[in-house]
């Protein structure tokens, strides 16, 4: 089957020469069956295909990739070789097929700029929490952040809602008891107040999953903090300003942009009086 294959995508025609039929073509495989995998070809554009299933390359750039193609068919190679990477571009070297992740966001972005409001590839609910303290130098109102290496960025500490969460409350409760370095106790250490129920910005790619994601987000404000919060080695208290402004000054003072800073804005636009209105986390002496 593999050497079948890559023999009809050899017979594929130049774009400069006649349209020949699938059947022609084909050699002991189901034209039904070939027909199948050009329509794959076409939406990459390498082939060019007309109503009574007649097919030629759709330039000359793309007959050597369909003669490319064969090769990996005849070989039995891939093109991508790690798919459980998370992370787009998580190799400085520009290379498309460094991951599943990285190629994918490609094909996303593109998807997005020829198709109007194009379907959302994934779906995700989404807890967060503000944990909210006065710089003890500054006074500046500031927010704890987590960096995650796979998306490449800095977040709130939160997470997706698993399959045995049985609400966001359980997630933001596992994600805090999983990304602070501590433990802390929920309604023993610190309480949660819901302070957004359900906030759902643009779809957006996914730095860490490359794909087109609508989000819906809830927002937890933790309140009546007992307990010192120890910070793990990337953690940051960003001033709500620069969050604003959409970056992270890091320990070293370099300063690290978001991927994606509207919801921030969001979160900061849908609380009564903006972020810095929100009472700070940690109980003062004489609560």
């Amino acid at each position: 089957m593999q050497t079948n294959i890559a023999h009809f995508l050899r017979r594929i025609p130049q774009s400069n020469q006649a349209f020949q039929s699938i059947e022609t073509l084909s050699q002991d495989i189901d034209p039904a069956i070939l027909l199948g995998f050009v329509l794959m070809l076409k939406t990459i554009g390498a082939v060019q295909i007309d109503d009574a299933h007649n097919i030629r390359a759709a330039s000359q750039t793309a007959k050597y990739m369909l003669h490319s193609i064969a090769s990996y068919i005849e070989t039995d190679k891939q093109w991508i070789d790690e798919w459980h990477m998370r992370g787009v571009n998580r190799k400085s070297d520009d290379n498309p097929f460094q991951n599943a992740a990285t190629l994918l966001h490609a094909m996303e972005k593109r998807r997005l700029q020829v198709i109007d409001n194009p379907k959302p590839s994934r779906s995700e609910e989404v807890a967060q929490v503000l944990i909210k303290r006065s710089n003890p130098h500054t006074q500046k109102p500031e927010l704890l952040f987590q960096f995650d290496a796979n998306a490449n960025q800095f977040q709130l500490i939160g997470g997706r809602r698993s399959d045995n969460d049985d609400s966001l409350l359980a997630t933001i409760i596992r994600e805090i008891e999983e990304e602070v370095a501590n433990t802390i106790h929920y309604e023993k250490d610190y309480h949660l107040n819901c302070v957004i129920d359900e906030l759902v910005p643009s779809a957006t790619l996914s730095p860490t999953f490359g794909a087109l994601t609508e989000y819906h987000f809830s927002i937890f404000h933790m309140v009546n903090l007992n307990a010192d919060v120890e910070m793990q080695p990337e953690d940051e208290w960003v001033p709500i300003d620069d969050m604003l402004a959409g970056y992270v000054v890091n320990s070293n003072d370099i300063r690290i942009p978001f991927n994606a800073g509207e919801i921030y804005h969001l979160i900061n636009d849908h609380i009564l009086g903006g972020l810095v209105s929100l009472p700070n986390s940690f109980r003062t002496p004489d609560q």
